[in-house]
């Protein structure tokens, strides 16, 4: 049986740069107004980040992440239910807070209004409300951690290249002006944490999850 050590260990390519951003965006956010982030982060625009970041986004996309489950089908079945455990859980989590107890929370269109004139994308679609947390950071970080835990430690330099891919949808929100710094911060935090959860348990011996017919591919 893994130890949840070990499982942190094997994916420390992950996790460490991981924990280093947390602490740096935690200091900087405490110590900046609310928004200021959003706005020195837009005003960086140019054709070539918009072309970029409005297509990265999609990496934080539910039905990317389903994509991905599907696509894993001819890898092995449990692999296909770690990521849709790891995605659903995690995305319902943020899904009943934004709807509940932050259902008030604006996203940057709404909260700066016409005080303070944002860089919009053409094509992306500006929402207005459930701001925190941001859905599509928390859907990025329970996938590509999910991925990482899937190679089993095979590669550090792969770890952290799933690491990159799930900051670079999650800092996608700030640019594109979606949600607040917070906002991704708190869905990075709730889709690790959930990966985490649901790649240890998966890991178990006594699982359903490690029964032959899970092992199988397409």
């Amino acid at each position: 049986m893994e130890s949840l050590n070990e499982l942190l260990r094997r994916n420390s390519g992950f996790l460490l740069p991981f924990m280093l951003v947390l602490l740096v965006a935690g200091i900087v956010l405490i110590y900046l107004p609310k928004g200021d982030e959003v706005i020195y982060v837009n005003r960086l625009h140019s054709p070539a980040a918009d072309f970029f970041f409005q297509y990265a986004t999609h990496l934080g996309d539910g039905m990317f992440a389903v994509a991905v489950a599907v696509a894993m089908l001819w890898v092995r079945f449990r692999h296909s239910v770690q990521i849709l455990l790891a995605w659903g859980i995690s995305g319902l989590t943020a899904q009943l807070l934004k709807r509940t107890l932050f259902a008030d929370m604006p996203r940057p269109a709404a909260y700066f209004g016409d005080l303070v004139p944002l860089h919009y994308v053409e094509g992306v679609t500006i929402h207005t409300t459930n701001s925190f947390p941001s859905g599509h950071s928390t859907t990025a970080f329970a996938l590509f951690l999910s991925l990482s835990i899937m190679m089993q430690g095979r590669s550090h330099w792969l770890s952290f290249v799933c690491f990159l891919l799930a900051l670079i949808a999650a800092f996608s929100r700030v640019y594109l002006a979606q949600h607040f710094g917070i906002d991704a911060y708190a869905g990075a935090c709730i889709g690790t944490l959930t990966a985490i959860y649901v790649g240890y348990q998966m890991e178990q011996p006594k699982r359903w999850f490690n029964r032959p017919f899970w092992q199988r591919k397409l």
